[in-house]
C-alpha cells in the first residue's frame, strides 16, 4: 500500500545555523527531488515555512543575510518571560510571507512548538501560519514566550529538535536534517548570561534529536560544522556552502531508484 507522501524533510533548530538548510534544499533541487512534505522546529520552521511558501534558495538566503539579531529582536525587560521580544522578528517575518495560513502554502508544512503550561509538544499544521513560526523559534529565557490561540509556547527544540517521526508513517521516504551539533566553545569565549543560556539550551535540545534520527532514511547531519553563534549572520555564506556539501555527499550514497524517483542529476 503505497503512502501519502513519496518524500519528506525534517529540518532541526540552531539558530543561524538554519541557514545550512537552505544548502540542502539547493542540493535536493539539483537532484530534482522536492519534499511533498515538509516539518520544521526553530530555525527549521522558518526555513520550512519559506519553502513552502514559494520562495526561493536565493531569497530565503538573502533574508537570512539581511536580518540581524539587532533587526530582529528588542530588548525586553525580564519580567515579560525573556530577555527579549519576538516583535520585531515577528514583524520582519511577516513582510517575507506570502501566505497567512498553512492551508495557503504551496507545500504541506507541520511545526512544533513546546506549550510552557503542560510541557508537551505540539503540532500545527492548520490556521496563522506566522504566530506557529514565531512559537516554535522562542528560545526560551532569550525570548519572551508567544501566544497563540490562548496557550503560551516556547521553542520547539526544547522536547523535539528534529520532527522526523511526525513524518515517518506518511513518508515513503523521510530525509532528517540535523544543523545544531555541540562543539567545543573557544577557549577565549566570553562567558556572558547570553552565551551561557545559548549554550544551556543547545546542550539540552541536542540529545532528543538521537531517537529522531532513527525514524530517517537519510540522515543530514552536520556534525563536522565549525561553532557559529545562534545570531552570527555574517557566516551565512559559510553556512550554505556547507549544508550543500554535506548533503550531496549523503544523498549520493542513496538508492533513490528503488523508491521510483528518477533523479535529473547524480554525483
Amino acid at each position: 500500500m503505497s503512502k501519502k507522501y513519496k518524500l519528506g524533510l525534517a529540518l532541526s533548530g540552531g539558530g543561524i545555523r538554519g541557514v545550512a538548510h537552505i544548502g540542502v534544499l539547493k542540493a535536493l533541487e539539483e537532484y530534482g527531488l522536492k519534499p511533498d512534505v515538509i516539518s520544521g522546529v526553530s530555525a527549521g520552521s522558518i526555513v520550512a515555512a519559506m519553502y513552502a511558501d514559494g520562495h526561493s534558495v536565493e531569497e530565503m538566503l538573502s533574508f537570512f543575510q539581511q536580518s540581524s539579531f539587532a533587526k530582529s529582536t528588542k530588548l525586553n525587560m525580564p519580567k515579560n518571560g525573556g530577555f527579549m521580544s519576538t516583535k520585531g522578528y515577528a514583524n520582519y517575518l511577516k513582510q517575507i510571507l506570502k501566505a497567512t495560513t498553512f492551508e495557503e502554502l504551496e507545500i504541506p508544512l507541520i511545526i512544533n512548538a513546546t506549550e510552557l503550561q503542560t510541557g508537551t509538544i505540539e503540532y500545527f499544521t492548520s490556521g496563522d501560519l506566522l504566530s506557529a513560526v514565531v512559537a516554535s523559534s522562542s528560545v526560551p529565557i532569550l525570548f519572551n514566550p508567544t501566544k497563540r490561540n490562548g496557550k503560551y509556547y516556547v521553542d520547539g527544540g526544547v522536547l523535539c529538535n528534529l520532527p522526523a517521526q511526525v513524518l515517518r508513517e506518511d513518508c515513503d521516504i523521510v530525509i532528517g536534517v540535523h544543523v545544531n551539533p555541540i562543539l567545543p566553545m573557544p577557549e577565549k569565549t566570553n562567558y556572558g548570561i547570553m552565551t551561557v543560556a545559548e549554550r544551556v539550551f543547545h546542550l539540552a535540545v541536542n540529545g532528543n534529536t538521537v531517537k529522531e534520527k532513527s525514524f530517517c532514511d537519510i540522515v543530514i547531519d552536520m556534525c563536522r560544522n565549525q561553532p557559529v553563534g545562534m545570531f552570527e549572520s555574517s557566516k551565512s555564506n559559510y553556512l550554505m556552502d556547507f549544508g550543500y556539501e554535506t548533503a550531496i555527499a549523503a544523498l549520493k550514497n542513496f538508492d533513490f531508484d528503488r523508491f521510483g524517483f528518477t533523479l535529473s542529476k547524480k554525483y
